[in-house]
C-alpha cells in the first residue's frame, strides 16, 4: 500500500537474459513512467534491479541500478552455479524488501531468474509483468503459469498486432496489449543527414548497418569476422557494425567498415539504407519502426523464437532472410531488398505501457491528460535545444492543471510555447 505524502516507489526487475532486451524494455518503460510523473507533478523513486553487464544503459538514462553479476560472467570469479543461485536469491529478496516498492515491474521471467519472486509477489506491491512473446513450450510450464497469479496487470508487447504467448484464463483477464516497447520513438531520432554525420558515414554511399544483438552471444566475434570479410568484397557499401554494449571480442578493420558502441544507436537508425540483423525483439522492431528494411539472420534462443519473428516479417515484406554472411549472399539480399517497407511497428508502446502501469495507482483521467504532454517529437526537439525535459514537463504539467482546455492541440501549443520561451 502506498504511503501518504511520499514518492511513488517503482522497482524494475531486469534479471537474466543473454542480450540487452530485458534491460532495454525496462528502461524504455521507466523513461515514460518518469515523464508522466513529471507531468503529473507526482514525486517518483525508481530503481532498476539487473544482472545485465550492459547496466551502463541505465546510467546513460540517469537511472540508478542495483547490479549483480550475470550468469555469463560469474564463472570467471570461481562461483559454482549453486553458490551463484543462493547469492542471487538473497540479493533480490534483500533489495526488494529494503526498497519496499509500491510497484514491482518484471520483464519476461514471471517467477524470476532464480524462481525467487514467488516469495515477494505478496508483500503488498502492485505487480506488473511485461510478457514479451515467448515459445509456447516455455509459457506452458507450470512455474511460468502459476507465477502469473501474483501479478495485478500483464503487459503484452505485440508484434505486428500479435502476441501469441499462451496465457491461462485468469491471466487473460489482467492482460492488455500494447505496440512493441522501444527505447526511442522514431520522432525522437535524427534525420538521415544528421544521423550519418554523427556516425561518420561518408556522403553519397550506400550505408548498411549490421548487428548480432546486444553483443553477448558466444558466436558474436565469429559473425563479425564473417561480416568484415564480406565487407572487403563489397567496397561500394559502407558497413557500420553495432558491436553492442556486451561485446568483448576483437574489432576487425576494413576501409569501408566502422565500429560503434553507441549505447542508443536507434537514435541514428535513419542513417541506413538497410540492415543485417539477428531476429531479437528489440533489434527487429527498432529497425522496422525507423523504416529500415532488413536482411535477417535469426539466432537460436531458448525463450525467444527468432525464427518465427523473422518468418512473419519476411512474409509481410519487411525484408529478406539471409542464408549466410558471404559477400554473395549479402549482395543478392540487398538486390531484392524492398526500398519501402510496410509499417509493421508504426507506434512505440512504451508510453502506453507506462500509462497502464500508473493506472494502478493514479486516476485514469489525470493520466490521459498527462500523456498528451509526453509528445516524443516535441520533447526531443526541446532536448536538442538544451532544454531540460524535467523542467519542461513539470512547468507544462502545472499550467496544464490550471487550464480548462485539455485537447491534444492545446497540449502541443503549450509545449511549443514553453520551448520557445526558453
Amino acid at each position: 500500500m502506498r504511503r501518504p505524502n511520499t514518492p511513488l516507489r517503482v522497482l524494475c526487475y531486469a534479471v537474466n537474459g543473454l542480450g540487452l532486451g530485458h534491460l532495454t524494455r525496462t528502461i524504455a518503460i521507466a523513461r515514460q513512467l518518469r515523464r508522466l510523473c513529471w507531468a503529473l507533478g507526482e514525486p517518483l523513486e525508481l530503481v532498476i534491479l539487473t544482472s545485465s553487464e550492459g547496466d551502463g544503459l541505465a546510467l546513460v538514462h540517469d537511472f540508478p541500478a542495483f547490479k549483480i553479476p550475470s550468469k555469463n560472467i560469474v564463472s570467471g570469479g570461481g562461483f559454482s552455479a549453486a553458490r551463484y543461485r543462493k547469492l542471487g536469491k538473497q540479493w533480490v529478496w534483500n533489495a526488494i524488501n529494503l526498497f519496499s516498492p509500491d510497484i514491482l515491474l518484471v520483464d519476461t521471467f514471471p517467477a524470476g531468474s532464480f524462481h525467487e519472486l514467488y516469495d515477494v509477489l505478496d508483500l503488498g506491491s502492485k505487480n506488473v509483468f511485461v510478457c514479451r512473446a515467448v515459445r509456447p513450450e516455455v509459457a506452458n510450464q507450470p512455474t511460468f503459469q502459476s507465477a502469473l497469479r501474483g501479478y495485478d496487470k500483464i503487459i503484452l508487447p505485440e508484434e505486428d498486432g500479435t502476441n501469441d504467448t499462451p496465457l491461462p484464463e485468469f491471466a487473460q483477464e489482467k492482460a492488455v496489449g500494447v505496440p512493441p516497447i522501444l527505447l526511442r520513438s522514431v520522432e525522437e531520432t535524427y534525420e538521415k543527414a544528421e544521423a550519418r554525420a554523427q556516425l561518420g558515414i561518408p556522403e553519397g554511399v550506400k550505408a548498411l548497418y549490421a548487428s548480432t544483438g546486444g553483443g553477448g552471444d558466444k558466436d558474436a566475434e565469429a559473425l563479425f569476422e564473417q561480416l568484415v570479410t564480406a565487407a572487403r568484397a563489397l567496397p561500394e557499401i559502407h558497413f557500420t557494425l553495432g558491436a553492442g554494449m556486451l561485446y568483448r571480442g576483437r574489432e576487425f578493420p576494413a576501409p569501408n567498415v566502422s565500429w560503434t558502441r553507441r549505447p542508443v544507436l536507434s537514435e541514428c537508425f535513419r542513417a541506413f539504407d538497410g540492415a543485417i540483423t539477428a531476429g531479437g525483439f528489440n533489434s527487429v522492431w527498432e529497425l522496422l519502426h525507423s523504416g529500415v528494411p532488413c536482411l535477417f539472420l535469426p539466432l537460436a534462443r531458448g525463450w525467444d523464437d527468432q525464427e518465427a519473428r523473422v518468418e512473419r516479417c519476411v512474409a509481410a515484406g519487411a525484408g529478406v532472410r539471409l542464408t549466410d554472411l558471404s559477400a554473395e549472399a549479402i549482395a543478392a539480399g540487398l538486390a531484392s531488398l524492398p526500398t519501402n517497407i510496410p509499417k509493421l511497428a508504426p507506434q512505440n508502446g512504451a508510453l502506453a505501457a507506462a500509462e497502464e502501469i500508473l493506472a494502478l495507482v493514479f486516476d485514469q483521467v489525470r493520466l490521459d491528460e498527462a500523456t498528451l504532454l509526453c509528445d516524443p517529437g516535441l520533447l526531443f526537439a526541446a532536448h536538442q535545444s538544451g532544454i531540460s525535459e524535467e523542467k519542461l514537463l513539470r512547468e507544462a504539467g502545472k499550467r496544464w492543471r490550471e487550464s480548462d482546455n485539455h485537447s491534444p492541440d492545446a497540449a502541443e501549443a503549450l509545449l511549443r510555447m514553453l520551448q520557445e520561451s526558453h
